[in-house]
């Protein structure tokens, strides 16, 4: 029975930024990730689930005498790793930070629970907002958001000011680089504005999703911890088969037209924005105290809608100028001395957003003073049209019923938003078979366990099985989860129909003849 080698490893637990080995401890564990559902445009969170034998105590991070008191702590880094018997490949199979650490309370047997997450928890948690973006397609918004929000995956050694390990720049770190830790394919659409249209709470996740589901692409992050996205085009391009499975799965979860799978009424949103003269954007509530002989002050001018509280963006904010848009005087009230001439307004690079703008004013005069009066001027981003397109087969709801799906991200032109309703609605009108998952056992067969081990996130899977009729139907792999315990291994993969329409590529195909053409 082949069998891989599992290594279980923490970083920090002994020795800064230098993993400790913990395998012999290891009594079993669980981890997954990809998406929850098909045709989501981004995943859910990896995860991993450890029990370690805990009889002497070292993963009782509370137990003064244990060998990692004081060290082991949530958010280390953990990371899994798989040696393939069959050419010793090392793979990592999970890498992300601890969450919990959950020993068991004075009963047998002495163990110890450790959960631990990936980026995405992390990404949810956090705020971001990034300066509008335009002429973009989502992967340079997404490259962006990461260099604005500075929330790296797991494992990434890039450069932090400040925290020690991470700020020794030349010596253990790099300025951060995107391409280091993300792979994200080039779009088809070019968006006019990006980033324009989220909130001041809008999360990275949030950000990420909409952009990506703008696209109609994929996004996801990798075993290794890498963030990977896709555009709309590869799925219908991909028809490589990575791997074939035919009749040796233990088990197997098959439908034939779900409902939750078919769509005969596709609706999608067209949203468009306009830019407005230079104007004022956004002002000061309460006068502001200031420091003299040379004291600086720094405020964020939130940009919303004054009727409705909605966020709006703004572009090219404009310097402030002395009592233009700011006055500083050395009494709360404003009468007191004018000093606005000693004083000096600038826009904050690195604090100025699509929709908050950082300002930084300087007194000069030896007096301490108030900032009075304060406004931002700038460029506004008016949203001036939405137009919801919808395309529909009648022939299929005459047959199956009404079938709703409105996608719920917006494209940035109705031609492009046609063009995803009428894919949404090709791919999903009549109901077809779909494997759902697949479960199966890696160490029945060599194959097998190659197969668990090597393949991952949007592996082309060819599937055949005989009870159910299948034979050579296409998927692609949609999520992983994976168990081991003693002497078993079990893995479910879920899976995702490949296209069931052939698309016209140049050179390879007759156009109308036996394709279609693709979604712009």
């Amino acid at each position: 029975m082949p069998t891989p080698t599992w290594t279980l490893s923490i970083s920090g637990i002994v020795t800064a930024g230098t993993y400790t080995d913990i395998s012999a401890y290891m009594l079993s564990a669980a981890w997954s990730l990809g998406f929850s559902a098909p045709y989501e445009p981004i995943a859910r969170e990896s995860t991993l689930s450890v029990v370690l034998n805990n009889s002497d105590q070292r993963f009782s991070p509370e137990y003064s005498s244990g060998a990692y008191y004081g060290k082991l702590e949530p958010g280390l880094v953990i990371r899994l790793q798989s040696t393939d018997p069959a050419d010793s490949t090392v793979r990592t199979n999970f890498i992300g930070w601890i969450g919990s650490i959950q020993p068991t309370a004075g009963v047998s047997p002495d163990e110890c629970t450790i959960q631990a997450q990936a980026w995405m928890s992390r990404a949810q948690l956090s705020e971001v907002s990034i300066p509008v973006q335009e002429s973009v397609t989502y992967d340079a918004v997404l490259d962006k958001i990461l260099e604005t929000a500075r929330v790296y995956p797991p494992g990434t050694s890039a450069w932090f000011l400040g925290v020690t390990g991470q700020s020794e720049l030349g010596q253990n770190t790099e300025l951060g680089d995107t391409s280091t830790f993300s792979n994200f394919e080039a779009g088809i659409s070019t968006f006019l504005f990006a980033g324009d249209n989220w909130s001041e709470s809008t999360s990275i996740f949030g950000s990420f999703q909409d952009s990506v589901g703008r696209e109609y692409g994929r996004c996801w992050q990798a075993r290794d911890g890498s963030l990977h996205a896709i555009n709309r085009h590869n799925l219908i391009s991909d028809k490589t088969t990575d791997v074939t499975v035919s009749n040796t799965m233990s088990d197997m979860a098959y439908e034939y037209g779900d409902p939750e799978d078919m769509a005969n009424v596709v609706s999608i949103k067209a949203r468009t924005r306009r830019e407005t003269a230079a104007q004022v954007v956004a002002g000061l509530q309460n006068p502001v105290s200031i420091a003299g002989g040379g004291g600086t002050v720094d405020l964020t001018y939130v940009v919303k809608n004054q009727n409705n509280g909605v966020s709006l963006a703004v572009k090219s904010p404009i310097t402030p100028v002395q009592t233009t848009d700011f006055l500083c005087n050395t009494d709360s009230a404003g009468t007191g001395t004018n000093i606005t001439g000693d004083c000096t307004g600038a826009i904050i690079a690195d604090e100025s957003f699509a929709t908050r703008v950082g300002v930084r004013y300087t007194n000069n005069n030896a007096s301490a003073g108030y900032i009075t009066f304060g406004q931002l001027r700038g460029v506004k981003l008016d949203e001036f049209a939405v137009v919801e397109q919808t395309q529909s087969d009648d022939t299929s709801i005459a047959a199956y019923g009404k079938r709703q799906l409105t996608w719920e991200y917006a494209a940035d032109s109705t031609t492009t938003a046609d063009s995803i309703g009428e894919f949404i609605l090709l791919e999903r009108k009549d109901p077809r078979g779909r494997v759902k998952a697949i479960s199966f056992k890696p160490q029945t067969s060599a194959a097998l366990l190659t197969a668990a081990l090597t393949h991952s996130i949007f592996a082309r899977v060819v599937v055949t099985e005989t009870q159910t009729g299948i034979s050579s139907v296409p998927y692609f792999l949609l999520s992983e989860s994976h168990a081991i315990e003693a002497s078993d291994y079990s893995v479910i993969w879920g899976l995702e129909s490949a296209s069931a329409t052939d698309y016209w590529v140049l050179g390879t195909n007759t156009l109308g003849n036996n394709t279609n053409l693709g979604p712009l």
